[in-house]
């Protein structure tokens, strides 16, 4: 199980107990009550109130109320698939998923998440207000910050026998972030903002981190920043390796760049004969350089994928180094 899912289960867990914990006292919670008037209906079909109480063992009232709302919410065709349990599951994995996706991780605000849940027509069956989902993304920062908490002291426990393999780079926002992680799980050790990417900034946040945890590092892959190299050597005692992004971009700034540039020159040149009405002949000829040009540029295309899967250090379908036999 991934690390995202691993998250989302541990907070939907979360807001279940939270929400079952409120209830204590009560037979059935509102969707619980909810639920069984929908499968009684649709079990029985439009019986009157009181046979439908009968069959759910709620009150007249109740299910009088239950009811109606039910028929106010369900508006559309795909309604009734939000009133069963797994729906109502789904609902509720589609909305964790997409806050942690678009809002913890790509910085989305809650309002345009809020219009996006009503274009899917989903406010009739679930909380997506705004104020919603802001409160919603506060419990799973809390939920992660705890996950990693939880998961540093098994990491603890065990450092002796576990063996990473990095990855550091900083990027920019409003400020420097620091991240390093391990390549094969995505588990992320530092993720941090600080001012500058120098060496002995880099240096204090990672000891701080690595120093508790004892753990072996085999390698650290990065751009080659001079700071990452040496902390790498000097400071993981490990080896600092390039990452091939770097290397199959030049690659590509000298050979498939030059490829396109030859496309797109044959392709205006293609147009401007049909424009003049050349002879055939040279339309011919030069449509045939285009069929050439790109299966050479198949043939490129190819050989930078080859050259990616045999460099990279784990398969590309799996999280095992490129050593290990899969069976």
């Amino acid at each position: 199980m991934s690390e995202i899912n691993i998250i989302l289960v541990l907070f939907a867990n979360n807001i279940r107990e939270q929400y079952s914990s409120s209830l204590v006292g009560l037979t059935m919670n509102l969707r619980e009550r909810s639920l069984a008037v929908f499968k009684a209906g649709y079990q029985f079909g439009q019986n009157s109130f009181r046979t439908l109480a009968l069959k759910t063992n709620l009150s007249k009232s109740s299910v009088h109320r239950l009811y109606h709302r039910i028929v106010k919410r369900n508006q559309h065709p795909e309604s009734s698939l939000w009133e069963t349990k797994e729906g109502q599951e789904w609902l509720r994995l589609l909305i964790l998923a997409t806050i942690f996706i678009f809002a913890l991780q790509g910085g989305i605000g809650s309002t345009p998440l809020s219009q996006f849940f009503h274009l899917l027509r989903l406010h009739h069956h679930i909380g997506v207000s705004p104020t919603a989902l802001r409160s919603l993304r506060a419990q799973m920062e809390s939920v992660i910050i705890e996950y990693q908490q939880r998961q540093n002291k098994v990491i603890g426990t065990i450092s002796s026998d576990v063996e990473v393999c990095l990855a550091a780079d900083e990027t920019f926002f409003e400020g420097v972030i620091l991240v390093m992680l391990d390549l094969p799980s995505g588990y992320i050790f530092v993720s941090e903002i600080t001012e500058n990417c120098q060496y002995e900034t880099w240096q204090q946040r990672v000891i701080q981190v690595f120093q508790p945890l004892g753990l072996k590092v085999k390698y650290l892959v990065s751009d080659r920043a001079k700071a990452i190299i040496k902390l790498a050597m000097n400071d993981l005692g490990t080896n600092s390796i390039s990452d091939l992004f770097h290397v199959l971009y030049d690659l590509n700034r000298s050979i498939g760049f030059e490829l396109n540039r030859l496309g797109t020159r044959l392709e205006k040149q293609i147009q401007r004969a049909k424009l003049n009405q050349s002879q055939p002949e040279t339309i011919k000829k030069l449509e045939l350089s285009k069929q050439i040009l790109q299966t050479s540029k198949l043939s490129y295309n190819n050989c930078c994928y080859s050259i990616s899967t045999c460099l990279h250090p784990f398969y590309i379908n799996y999280n095992l180094h490129q050593g290990l036999s899969i069976s």
